[in-house]
């Protein structure tokens, strides 16, 4: 016996089930919504940004002009500052040490061989008088032929003429034509000169000055004198009071011819 089957019969009218993969839509994104917390910016603080953005705007158009207005000059460095910038440069450095390296070896000479002492042993080294100062009595008789170098030199030369006694002023002014007239002597001496500086720094030879007892004899041939005329032989006599003054002068002399 056939047993009928119980199921039910396949309709071919029913729609045919397919695999499909499940796909999400995406929602459209929301605004965030506010904390509770938040506020809402104030009309004030909106103003105040506006005011920003226009001085900005204003800062920059300002640059675009040029920069404003212009920088203040800056000094000018004063001059010692200059002169020590110079010093970064070796050839400039080099120049100073030749100058003090000459400086030096001038100072040397000149207190080594400026000013020898004479072969009686009793003349001293004495130093230039000053230009300005007033003539007086030399301690020794280098001393007082330097004077007359210096004072002839300056300005007035008269006094020079206070080294030398009345006898000496006379013989001055005869040996440059003016005879008792030791203040004429001492110009037309003066308007020889062409070197002040080197005129009143002679250098006396180891024989210019012979000196016995108060008096003394300074050799003008055996000096060095630059930078003016040679002077001509001085005979100085020891006074009192311990100085020395000139007491006799001549262009020429027996030692001198």
């Amino acid at each position: 016996m056939c047993v009928a089957d119980q199921r039910e019969p396949r309709s071919d009218n029913l729609p045919e089930i397919v695999d499909a993969e499940v796909v999400d839509v995406a929602e459209p994104d929301r605004a965030p919504e506010p904390s509770p917390g938040a506020r809402a910016p104030k009309a004030s603080e909106d103003a105040e940004y506006q005011e920003f953005l226009e001085f900005k705007r204003f800062k920059e158009w300002q640059a675009s002009q040029g920069g404003g207005a212009a920088s203040a000059p800056q000094p000018e460095k004063p001059w010692w500052k200059k002169a020590l910038g110079a010093l970064r440069y070796k050839w400039v450095r080099r120049i100073l040490y030749v100058l003090i390296a000459l400086l030096l070896l001038n100072l040397a000479y000149d207190h080594y061989f400026g000013g020898s002492d004479s072969s009686g042993g009793g003349s001293g080294t004495g130093g230039s008088a000053p230009v300005d100062a007033v003539p007086m009595t030399a301690q020794n008789p280098q001393q007082a032929i330097r004077s007359v170098h210096n004072y002839l030199r300056a300005v007035p030369p008269e006094q020079a003429c206070a080294l030398f006694d009345a006898q000496g002023k006379d013989g001055f002014g005869k040996a440059y034509g003016t005879p008792g007239d030791c203040a004429a002597a001492a110009r037309s001496v003066h308007d020889q000169i062409t070197d002040p500086n080197a005129y009143a720094n002679p250098k006396f030879g180891h024989d210019a000055i012979v000196e016995a007892g108060s008096e003394a004899q300074v050799l003008g041939c055996r000096m060095q004198v630059t930078g003016g005329p040679q002077l001509g032989t001085f005979r100085l006599t020891k006074t009192p009071q311990g100085g020395w003054t000139i007491s006799a002068y001549a262009l020429t002399s027996s030692s001198c011819p």
